[in-house]
């Protein structure tokens, strides 16, 4: 081999053995800067260390856990069972990203039997006027590293819960068929008697008011987040001269709710992530050709528009202000708590509202009712009231805008209020109150 071969295979080796020192060192840099993220992340990842003291100990086989925000208020969630370390002491240890720190959570202990085969919110912790905020939740405020969450926690006696927590009144449950599901789909439905209700004199008949969320309306056993105490805030009107009422509570359909409670109007990206398969004009048909026809027939109903009337919250909102339009001729009013419109498209009201001529003079009262507080919800998610106030404004305005008597649009907002059954339960007799003086006729 001549000299100058030599030195050209030499040079090969050389710029070889260079190529690979360089991937090797950015194979290094590449590593160790995995290594920093990684170390990065670690470092600003929060713990929470929750310990729960239980008043008295649970039954065998019966889960502690916690409903929150963060879990999307699921307590079923079996990541978020506490340990059980002893007969009355449960821990439960959550890490979050650096991005919680600073904010604050809303959240229950529950309790979570082996048979139950609700919701998961059957049973939750008593929460003390100290610990709790306005929406009834305890609060905490994230820090950085551990934190420590150490609660006092007392459970209802399961045995009173089962009796349930309607005092005025006569509950009924019944379950009835929803022919306008081709899946067989069945729903509870909740009526109220107020006091004094006989079943034999048919001379009294009484006016009937049709409520979304039939599980949070009465009793809070059978509640989400609490109670709207309807039984209680009737019987108080009705002893101050407010008409007598029958409330017909339908149950939501849990996973279908946001479905069956949303008419089928443009969503927006927000409404895309928790309405699939909108069934609004189903769920509203139902009520008003199945249910309302079976009340009439078996229970002492004024079966008249001005002596009919339809309500309900959030999603049950939307859905009672579209009822109340599309069937002016069979509800004379709606109350339209805290309707998270920003679900569907800035226009989608405005298309729903240009199919009906509003110089008619069968017009629904309306009563728009929502808090201003965010609270512990997610920032613009649907249940974020600070996001909803506005539309109490924007609706009254919209209608008036298309000639829609303003005397019969009343609207209340409340700079305190939640997105919660507490809120609304305070709520509802003002809107009971504007209803009476509005329709002229004691209620």
């Amino acid at each position: 081999m001549s000299r100058a071969n030599r030195r050209r295979r030499d040079f090969a080796k050389i710029k070889q053995r260079s190529a690979f020192s360089v991937a090797a060192i950015a194979l290094l840099a590449l590593t160790f800067s995995a290594a920093i993220g990684a170390c990065s992340s670690k470092k600003n990842a929060v713990t929470l260390s929750f310990q729960a003291t239980v008043a008295k100990g649970v039954p065998q086989g019966t889960k502690v856990s916690i409903g929150s925000e963060l879990n999307e208020w699921d307590p079923r969630d079996s990541a978020w069972y506490a340990t059980q370390l002893d007969e009355t002491h449960f821990s439960l240890d959550i890490t979050l990203g650096g991005e919680w720190i600073g904010r604050e959570i809303a959240y229950k202990w529950t309790l979570q039997y082996p048979e139950s085969t609700g919701n998961g919110w059957e049973y939750y912790e008593n929460v003390s006027a100290a610990a709790a905020d306005a929406s009834g939740n305890r609060t905490y405020r994230i820090k950085r590293g551990a934190n420590q969450i150490n609660d006092a926690v007392t459970f209802p006696d399961r045995r009173e819960e089962s009796k349930g927590t309607v005092t005025c009144g006569t509950l009924e449950v019944i379950e009835m068929d929803m022919p306008q599901f081709s899946d067989g789909r069945k729903r509870k439905i909740r009526v109220w008697l107020p006091d004094g209700y006989d079943e034999a004199d048919r001379s009294k008949r009484y006016s009937v008011l049709y409520m979304h969320d039939g599980q949070n309306l009465f009793d809070a056993a059978t509640s989400f987040l609490g109670e709207w105490k309807v039984d209680e805030s009737l019987t108080r009107q009705m002893k101050a001269g407010y008409e007598s009422t029958i409330v017909v509570g339908i149950d939501n359909g849990e996973s279908e709710r946001f479905n069956e409670l949303s008419p089928s109007w443009a969503l927006s990206d927000l409404g895309k992530e928790y309405i699939s398969a909108p069934a609004g004009e189903k769920y509203a048909e139902f009520i008003v050709s199945t249910v309302k026809p079976y009340i009439d027939a078996h229970y002492n109903t004024d079966p008249r528009r001005e002596k009919t009337g339809v309500g309900g919250s959030s999603m049950g909102g939307i859905i009672s202000l579209f009822m109340a339009i599309k069937y002016a001729h069979v509800f004379d009013y709606g109350i339209i708590f805290s309707p998270a419109l920003h679900v569907y498209e800035q226009d989608a009201l405005d298309r729903f509202f240009e199919r009906y001529s509003f110089t008619v003079p069968q017009l629904p009262k309306l009563y728009l009712f929502a808090g201003e507080k965010r609270g512990g919800s997610q920032a613009a998610s649907p249940y974020d009231e600070s996001c909803i106030s506005q539309y109490v404004g924007s609706v009254k305005e919209n209608l008036m805008g298309r000639n829609y008597p303003g005397q019969l649009i009343g609207t209340c907002t409340d700079p305190n209020g939640y997105h919660n059954e507490n809120t609304w339960a305070k709520a509802f007799p003002s809107a009971l109150q504007w209803l009476s003086e509005v329709r002229g006729n004691g209620g």
